[in-house]
């Protein structure tokens, strides 16, 4: 479950003032600045009026105003309002000036799907808008009613196209509590203004120059990054009296409680399953175990987003007939299953890490996604089936350390995943090598521990099984294609449970290079993080989404009638976000070559990428220092 975002991309009814400028000159002095985006926003208004509402005691009319500068000649942007049960899309025009129109006949619309599957009842309308000429101007309005104001939640100032200036303002009448929350402000040309007026206040927000939105690999999420408001309606007061909306922690476990209530466990459909994988369990771990592991394996995970299915769990035994479901269905059939076998599971909602915000904030923002906490013998365990080859008493990077809301009736429990040891999680691999010709062979023993054996395991569960040979001899070769794996000794990959062992002979061909009697050795297959420099215009801080902790060592045999003439310097790099090292030893008649490369948390923030960029430099020149063997 993701949390409900109204990004304001589709832009409000403030009626822009004549300004006589000369477009076309302004939009050939812009193509440069922005030479992968087709248009830019030069002007846009977003208005966010607020009103008592007797049902939901409040609701939201969002009016847009935006003029788009085109920057190209044939081209196309495209301009998209989503929309649920709790809202509607009033009205949309576009004109641009040279009298074309993007009428609602043309609109193309739909519900979000994925592989065929329906996922709720969020639906989408797209209009396209051509461009003709460099410097054509698009003038852009939509009308958007938002009938539930809790499902307002954050509203971002950037989108793709680079954004000149965008007013975004809030109506707030005196009836009504509200709060505006700012993150990311400060490191914006962001100006705020307040104006008290007879029936409220008015809040306004002017930024100017935003960069469009780059869409980045390894992308920790907007939250930490883009500016952007998070909007608490908490009560509304009608006639003196207060009606609550989401003032409190509390409010909000009652309306996803609400939700709950409304399902019909059917747990007839599920005992029969229950009972055969239990029955020659002898343990409580192990029949949990038993029945953990089953929906991790027979239940495919698929993701609901926003509308009240992305809060609602869908029915256990619906979940249970499908085979398929989504993280708050695999939940809630994990739950009732358990429930059947005798044991004592709740429901639980957290925000994984990609969320920035606790569990102290009343919004629909903070929690996107659902788990079954169990209560086994004064011990909690998380149950997150969504994760699949997790063991029992594990869990994902992705949610350690979050803080939970967990179901007890009428209250909720407030409780946190606890952390785990860093080095739980490793990619430990070992070669003992000898010098054959111009390659490096011998025996080649990959450990892998924690998330990055999960990770493993679901990309080898998850290839056809066609290409399964292909993806370990690419996973052990490090992708580099001069290293060949064979006698290759697999494990059981079917068992979650305690490090994953794999081993084989190699082959690393032109390792080795020889010049009048001297050997040249390039000892590393792997280069790790090679071509990792950062680049200025990143956006995002990077996420990695597990620990990096690897550890490479190699042990080379010095052949015989050989000695070491250069052995490359140590390389030691230590930052609070990473640390790299490289050190080669001799011990008797050995080569030692021992690589560490450590991510403890998985995230490197903007702040360090200038530091993460001189390490790069320097592990970029370690990789390219040689092992020299001379003739005795």
């Amino acid at each position: 479950m993701k949390y409900f975002i109204l990004l304001a991309t589709l832009l409000p009814g403030v009626v822009f003032s004549q300004i006589s400028q000369d477009y076309s000159k302004i939009a050939i002095g812009l193509q440069q600045q922005y030479k992968d985006k087709e248009a830019v926003v030069m002007q846009s208004n977003i208005r966010y009026d607020f009103a008592r509402d007797p049902k939901t005691g409040a609701r939201v009319t969002v009016q847009t105003r935006e003029k788009l500068l085109s920057l190209r000649y044939n081209a196309s942007i495209f301009r998209t309002q989503y929309y649920d049960q709790n809202s509607e899309i009033e009205n949309f025009a576009a004109e641009s000036n040279l009298k074309q129109r993007a009428v609602n006949t043309a609109k193309f619309c739909g519900s979000y799907t994925h592989d065929g599957l329906f996922y709720d009842d969020s639906k989408f309308c797209t209009h396209q808008l051509k461009l003709k000429e460099v410097g054509e101007v698009w003038d852009v309005t939509c009308t958007e009613k938002i009938n539930d104001a809790k499902y307002l939640t954050s509203i971002y100032f950037a989108e793709d196209l680079p954004v000149q200036e965008r007013k975004v303002s809030f109506f707030i009448p005196h009836e009504i509590s509200l709060e505006i929350r700012e993150f990311n402000l400060e490191q914006y040309a962001i100006t705020k203004t307040e104006k008290a007026e007879p029936d409220g206040k008015f809040v306004e927000y002017t930024v100017k120059n935003l960069p469009g939105l780059i869409h980045e690999s390894f992308d920790r999420g907007m939250q930490f990054s883009q500016p952007h408001l998070l909007i608490l309606t908490k009560y509304a007061t009608a006639s003196g009296k207060k009606v609550n909306i989401l003032s409190s922690p509390q409010d909000l476990y009652a309306w996803y409680s609400s939700l709950t209530k409304q399902l019909h466990p059917n747990q007839q459909a599920l005992t029969p399953t229950v009972k055969e994988l239990i029955k020659d369990k002898k343990t409580d771990e192990e029949k949990v175990q038993a029945i953990y592991y089953w929906v991790q394996d027979n239940i495919r995970y698929i993701a609901f987003e926003n509308g009240i299915a992305g809060f609602k769990p869908d029915e256990a035994h619906a979940v249970f007939e499908k085979r398929y479901g989504d993280c708050k269905g695999m939940a809630n059939l994990m739950k009732e299953m358990l429930t059947v076998a005798g044991y004592d599971a709740r429901l639980t909602w957290l925000g994984t890490r990609r969320i920035m915000y606790d569990q102290t904030i009343p919004s629909l923002a903070v929690n996107n996604h659902m788990i079954c906490t169990l209560n086994l013998h004064g011990k909690r365990y998380f149950l997150d089936a969504t994760e699949k080859y997790i063991p029992l008493g594990q869990n994902a990077q992705r949610i350690l350390g979050r803080p939970v809301m967990i179901e007890d009736g009428d209250n909720f429990i407030a409780d946190q995943i606890k952390e785990t040891e860093k080095n739980l999680d490793a990619d430990n691999r070992t070669i003992k090598a000898s010098i054959n010709g111009e390659t490096l062979q011998g025996k080649y023993i990959v450990n892998l521990k924690g998330e990055a054996k999960k990770n493993f395991l679901f990309q080898y569960h998850y290839t056809r099984n066609e290409k399964k040979e292909e993806f370990i001899a690419d996973f052990m070769s490090y992708g580099n294609k001069g290293v060949k794996t064979s006698n290759l000794k697999l494990p059981d990959l079917e068992e979650r449970s305690g490090p994953l062992n794999i081993e084989c002979d190699l082959v690393y061909t032109g390792a080795v290079s020889s010049f009048n009697n001297e050997y040249y050795i390039d000892i590393d297959p792997a280069k790790s993080f090679k071509n990792w420099k950062i680049k200025d215009t990143r956006q995002s801080d990077i996420d990695f989404g597990e620990r990096i902790n690897n550890k490479t060592s190699i042990e080379l045999d010095i052949p015989q009638g050989f000695i070491v003439s250069h052995l490359p310097e140590k390389v030691e790099v230590r930052e609070p976000e990473f640390s790299f090292s490289i050190l080669y030893t001799l011990v008797n008649n050995k080569i030692i070559y021992t690589k560490e490369l450590k991510v403890p948390e998985g995230i490197i923030t903007r702040s360090a990428f200038p530091r993460w960029n001189e390490a790069i430099k320097k592990l970029e020149k370690a990789y390219e220092n040689q092992i020299i063997l001379k003739a005795k």
